[in-house]
């Protein structure tokens, strides 16, 4: 998720009166634009927990409290912009950064002079835990969401100046240090690629968010990645999750796990959320001018307990104890054998017997009534 730029969030459309908390709920989004607009302020107290990048005013903040939603705010995990430096970043002696001159691009803006935190300096692992904390506390927040983590987010320079300093201890041992004194200072922490070094990360991680793994951006627009080609695993959906995030999903599953992803064409949310269901994580579905919500009530969808997942050569498949989601990749369709009556979750349509699913697609059905 890049830094320094405004993000939307969330997937298809919605109606202007939302149910109460007591509804069905949705499991974490993203929204960069402040303040709330009434209708935005509704949408979002349908989920557990909201990530903005600024502080909300009060008022948004204890409505979105009142509605049992948690707020968590954007820190970028591994660097500051000089442009956004506080008083606290002012203090910084010389050996808690890695780069005396501004450095810019890598993960971070190209426009925009950064700083990189030294994550075994003491004013990293305790310092910044208590300014975020006492930040925190200040703006009624209840965490924070740090972006861009893991050694491979920081810049070459630093990261080089870093490895020569601390020879001896790796850069993700170091920033741990940091998120073990956090944890104990904080309700929420919310890492961007924590499953990357997940040892590292996810022991103090309520959710970790994956970033692009479904779309991709080719010849200008966001596409859908392959599902499983064999010539290019690492840029195949179904590879990715099952390599990827499912190993540090059964190693801590007590973190959520969401996957945001963009998208050109606002028809793909209802695949997004799909796939992302499929693979037992949440979904976060944004535009690629990150300004506009797309809305989805498909988010909130409760479909119980999921059952194994069966995967085919072209998709996947799942029963769920109220529900039924399948992908297909594949140019012929898949047809799944059931005994249940469903109704199609984005066209209302009745399913009887033998489920039946075009090729590229996805299906998400929820038991009739």
């Amino acid at each position: 998720m890049r830094t320094l730029v405004l993000t939307a969030v969330v997937t298809l459309a919605a109606p202007a009166v939302f149910p109460s908390s007591a509804a069905a709920r949705g499991g974490i989004a993203f929204h960069y634009r402040t303040p709330l607009t009434a209708h935005e302020l509704a949408w979002y107290s349908r989920f557990d927990v909201l990530v903005t990048h600024d502080p909300l005013p009060r008022v948004q903040v204890d409505a979105l409290h009142r509605a049992g939603t948690k707020l968590a705010l954007y820190e970028w995990s591994v660097a500051y912009y000089a442009s956004l430096a506080t008083p606290w970043h002012h203090t910084l002696p010389p050996s808690a950064l890695l780069n005396r001159a501004p450095l810019r691009g890598h993960a971070g803006a190209e426009d925009a002079d950064a700083f990189y935190f030294d994550p075994a300096s003491p004013e990293h692992e305790r310092g910044r835990a208590e300014q975020l904390a006492k930040r925190l506390r200040a703006i009624g927040y209840d965490g924070v969401f740090l972006d861009t983590t893991t050694a491979e987010n920081v810049h070459p320079r630093a990261l080089a100046e870093y490895r020569l300093r601390h020879p001896d201890v790796d850069y993700d041992v170091a920033f741990a240090r940091f998120l073990h004194a956090l944890r104990g200072s904080v309700g929420v922490i919310v890492t961007n690629q924590g499953y990357r070094d997940a040892a590292n990360f996810l022991p103090y991680a309520d959710w970790d968010v994956s970033e692009s793994l479904i779309t991709y951006p080719r010849n200008g627009r966001f596409v859908l990645r392959p599902w499983n080609d064999p010539g290019d695993r690492w840029n195949s959906t179904s590879y990715l999750m099952r390599h990827l995030i499912a190993p540090a999903q059964r190693a801590y599953p007590r973190v959520r796990f969401a996957h945001i992803n963009y998208v050109d064409d606002p028809r793909l949310a209802a695949e997004l959320i799909a796939v992302s269901r499929l693979f037992g994580a949440g979904a976060v579905v944004a535009p690629p001018d990150l300004a506009t919500p797309l809305e989805s009530d498909l988010l909130f969808l409760d479909l119980g307990r999921a059952k194994p997942r069966i995967d085919t050569p072209g998709g996947a498949y799942r029963f769920f104890e109220r529900g039924f989601i399948g992908i297909n990749r594949g140019a012929k369709p898949l047809r799944v054998e059931n005994e249940k009556t469903y109704v199609d979750a984005v066209t209302g349509a009745r399913v009887r017997g033998t489920i039946v699913i075009p090729p590229n697609s996805a299906t998400i059905l929820r038991r009739a009534r």
